[in-house]
């Protein structure tokens, strides 16, 4: 399959809307509030099979009666009738008698596992999980560098940049769909990352391969454009192959209710479908139009200390 296809002709208003399509569900994210799960936000969580089938508001109900709060109520993993109560930090007394309330109502219930965590614990959490992704990019940062520096160091920002994209895109996807955020939203950034970068090395490759044809601007425009068709076959079928494994995950978690393996495998196919189009879209548009900048920039200075 051979593609022609000119990626940098209307790069403006690629950059625009998927600016405003991130910034939109970021603001949205945060005026309707992000879901912060147990492990970043704290509180205290009861997981139990009640062993026959029950609704989310009778629950709920129960658990308020006794709490006096609503509880954030979710189909649980580890039954095929089990139920995860989520509240806010409660004493070992007052879970005690959450759980006393729900026996009286699901007589055959099964054991019950309370699990508080502490607010603290969720911060240093949060903190690891932004070290770990800061850490991340500044090695892949490093390596860009090191790896293309015929392109210059304009290339390894512009790969950065797009990851950043990345992370804000899911950040986004987050904040619309209502993903509780947790440690798989931690893993799903990172791998996000990781499959968005080896995208672009490909990309970033073949326009090193190809850099020799370069002559003057017009011509760069031209080799980014062939370099990223070239490579676009093999960026789509690896793109589809990585879907499919993930949906054959997403499937079963839909028909066996797994609610882990949805909140891993849905924001997943979303954002590796995002991290091809920004390896297409944004790194190489970034690339091509933060080098001409600064080309601009240092031509204008030499005329400067000409004059």
């Amino acid at each position: 399959m051979n593609f022609n296809f000119d990626y940098l002709k209307h790069k403006n208003i690629i950059f625009a809307i998927s600016l405003i399509i991130v910034i939109c569900g970021i603001i949205f994210g945060i005026v309707t509030g992000y879901k912060f799960d147990i492990d970043f936000k704290g509180g205290t969580r009861i997981q139990v099979d009640l062993n026959e089938e029950y609704k989310n508001n009778d629950v709920s109900n129960i658990v308020e009666e006794v709490l006096g709060l609503v509880p954030e109520i979710q189909t649980s993993s580890i039954g095929n009738n089990s139920v995860s109560i989520t509240t806010e930090t409660i004493s070992e007394e007052m879970s005690d008698n959450i759980v006393s309330a729900l026996q009286e109502r699901y007589t055959n219930m099964g054991e019950a596992t309370v699990k508080n965590v502490q607010a603290s614990y969720g911060q240093d959490l949060l903190n690891s999980a932004i070290i770990a992704v800061v850490v991340s990019v500044i090695l892949i940062l490093v390596y860009v560098a090191i790896r293309f520096k015929t392109l210059g160091y304009i290339a390894a920002i512009s790969a950065v940049l797009a990851l950043l994209f990345d992370v804000l895109f899911i950040f986004a996807v987050y904040g619309i769909f209502k993903f509780p955020i947790n440690g798989t939203f931690v893993a799903v950034i990172l791998t996000i990352i990781g499959y968005s970068i080896n995208d672009t090395i490909i990309v970033y490759d073949r326009i090193r391969e190809n850099s020799k044809l370069i002559t003057k601007s017009s011509d760069k425009k031209a080799v980014i454009n062939d370099s990223i068709n070239q490579t676009m076959h093999r960026t789509i079928m690896t793109s589809l192959t990585t879907i499919a494994a993930i949906g054959v995950v997403l499937v079963f978690s839909l028909i066996y209710n797994q609610e882990t393996l949805k909140q891993f495998s849905i924001p997943l196919v979303i954002g590796i479908t995002e991290g091809t189009f920004s390896s297409i879209f944004i790194a190489s548009n970034l690339w091509y139009s933060l080098d001409r900048i600064f080309n601009k920039k240092n031509k204008n200075e030499k005329k400067q200390k000409k004059a």
